[in-house]
């Protein structure tokens, strides 16, 4: 079985996490701006077990504000649909 694993370091905008995300997924195509496109590839296009850790995951919080809380509710989801699928925050 195949490991993904992704690591988001200092993400202070919402541009840093899809940037570091893309950077780190080998896909095909180019990934969406949006959280539907993150629960898409994330649930579906993956393949394997994946662990995502959140380093500076408070200073995230604070820059991301609102958005932090949105995209770990799509992350978190992806969890409870997937054994595989596990998420740190650091």
């Amino acid at each position: 079985m195949s490991l993904t694993r992704i690591e988001f370091v200092n993400v202070s905008s919402v541009e840093d996490f899809y940037e570091q995300l893309e950077g780190q997924l080998e896909l095909e195509y180019p990934l969406g701006r949006s959280l539907d496109a993150v629960y898409d590839v994330l649930s579906n296009d993956v393949e394997g077990k994946v662990e995502i850790t959140w380093h500076d995951a408070g200073f995230s919080r604070v820059a991301l504000g609102d958005w932090f809380a949105r995209v770990m509710d799509v992350l978190n989801i992806v969890s409870t649909e997937r054994d595989d699928f596990s998420v740190s925050l650091d």
